[in-house]
């Protein structure tokens, strides 16, 4: 007997079966409901959870087939064994590879039909296993947040973690990998999400004016205070800040912050009133604030503060597998705002977009796609519009367009020189850099001779950086 009991249902138009399946489940310990057509299903489906379903192939209003997509489209964790007479076996098995655990052919034993269940109740604790705690549509991704990539999917995981709490987080990553993204998901996931959300960035403020933008000022503090002025920090009271490029941060406006982290409290500028604020916490940075903290220009203790939870974005040429959703999604953006038909992507012109370097990450993708729904006439994106948008100027395309076929075949080909030459220096460069610029491994690894590589090397002038001062 089963040690847990299982929740099935039984769909089959012949009542017989559905009763035989019902007594032995129950007999082994089994919850059990059973129903003669597939609309009946999807109807008791709606209003109950189910473990397993177990489903006639073939009926009158509604196939097994049916049945199993609507289950696979709206309860993933549900597992569907498919019930199919001798005659069907074949069917059965085509229907597994449309996502179905199991088959089970008629007539079936009791020993059979318990055996499946217990097969498919293991299918069904990986699947709860693997279902993510977040939710992820395609339209939006996860909170404005876009892509499936393991690399994502944990950045997702953490953001869910930490979000309901009140804990101090830093982003690290490089610009344009999303970093206001995340620090709103993580707003957005938490209890003070219906409070103020404000963001600051700190490499846009001099130093003279970055106090009083955060912490206010009093009426004659300096020349211009006309009047009390409140701060980021009093405006944002019961919210979220989030403090973007906060390496920048001069050391005397380190240490204030750090008095807002320890005490929750504040001095606004030329004022003798502390005042007290609860405000979650969020930094962000593109550089290694370790460093910072060994070259004196960032206060140890508030590094200690501040690196409480870590969330490190990935670059886009570290998802390269999310461009194609990240591609649809921009277009779709920027289709809708200008009302034009979203274009097709050729496979070509995909393929250059997933090779290229991206330095500028996603809002550099963005602003290519942005581009591109302007400047293209027709309904597909081709090579020729990629490279034009990665590599030239708007100016410069203007100027490069083809007056006949033969200028328009030569463009072409220019172009996918150029494409490939970009590609094969970046594939030098990277197994370089993975390999610590030792030129021998490098080569192994690629499965090149240390003669050839080293001509790429040559052809790309590609030397080893100097080091770090």
């Amino acid at each position: 007997m089963n040690e847990t009991k299982a929740h099935i249902l039984i769909v089959d138009d012949e009542l017989v079966i559905c009763k035989s399946c019902e007594k032995i489940f129950r007999r082994a310990g089994h919850s059990t409901a059973s129903v003669t057509s597939g609309r009946e299903a999807l109807t008791i489906l709606a209003g109950k959870t189910f473990d397993v379903v177990f489903t006639d192939l073939k009926m009158m209003d509604m196939g097994g087939l049916e049945v199993l997509q609507a289950v696979r489209e709206q309860y993933p964790t549900t597992v569907v064994v498919i019930i199919t007479g001798y005659a069907t076996i074949a069917s059965a098995v085509e229907t597994m590879r449309s996502g179905a655990f199991d088959y089970l052919p008629k007539p079936f034993t009791p020993a059979e039909l318990l055996a499946v269940l217990d097969r498919a109740l293991e299918k069904r604790k990986l699947l709860i296993m693997a279902e993510p705690d977040y939710e992820y549509s395609e339209e939006g991704g996860f909170e404005g947040l876009v892509g499936k990539s393991p690399a994502m999917r944990e950045v997702y995981r953490l953001v869910q973690k930490v979000g309901p709490t009140d804990s101090t987080v830093l982003i690290i990553g490089e610009s344009g990998t999303g970093k206001d993204l995340t620090a709103k998901a993580i707003h957005q996931q938490s209890k003070r999400k219906n409070s103020t959300f404000f963001a600051i960035d700190i490499s846009t403020l001099s130093s003279t004016l970055l106090e009083s933008e955060l912490f206010g000022h009093a009426k004659g503090s300096f020349t211009g205070a006309t009047a009390d002025r409140p701060g980021v920090f009093e405006v944002a009271n019961h919210g979220t800040i989030f403090l973007d490029e906060i390496g920048n941060l001069p050391v005397e406006t380190q240490t204030r912050l750090l008095r807002v982290l320890q005490e929750k409290e504040f001095l606004p500028v030329g004022s003798t009133t502390v005042k007290k604020v609860d405000v979650r916490l969020v930094f962000a940075t593109n550089q290694n604030l370790k460093q910072l903290v060994g070259a004196g220009k960032f206060r140890e203790d508030l590094y200690y503060r501040l690196n409480v939870f870590p969330i490190r974005l990935p670059s886009l040429r570290e998802r390269r597998e999310d461009i194609p959703e990240l591609v649809q999604h921009f277009l779709r953006k920027y289709c809708v705002a200008i009302e034009r038909e979203t274009p097709r992507v050729q496979p070509e012109a995909m393929e250059l977009l997933m090779n290229y370097h991206w330095p500028g990450n996603v809002r550099e993708l963005e602003h290519a796609i942005e581009r591109l729904t302007i400047l293209i006439e027709g309904n597909e994106i081709e090579p020729i519009h990629i490279s034009a948008a990665l590599y030239k100027t708007d100016s410069a395309l203007r100027s490069m367009i083809p007056k006949d076929s033969v200028e328009l075949k030569n463009l072409k080909k220019k172009i996918r020189e150029s494409s490939v030459q970009e590609i094969e220096k970046l594939f030098i460069e990277e197994a370089l850099i993975r390999n610590n610029w030792n030129v021998s491994k490098a080569a192994r690894e690629v499965n090149m001779q240390r003669s050839n590589f080293q001509a790429l090397m040559r052809k790309y002038r590609i030397t080893r950086p100097d080091s770090p001062a």
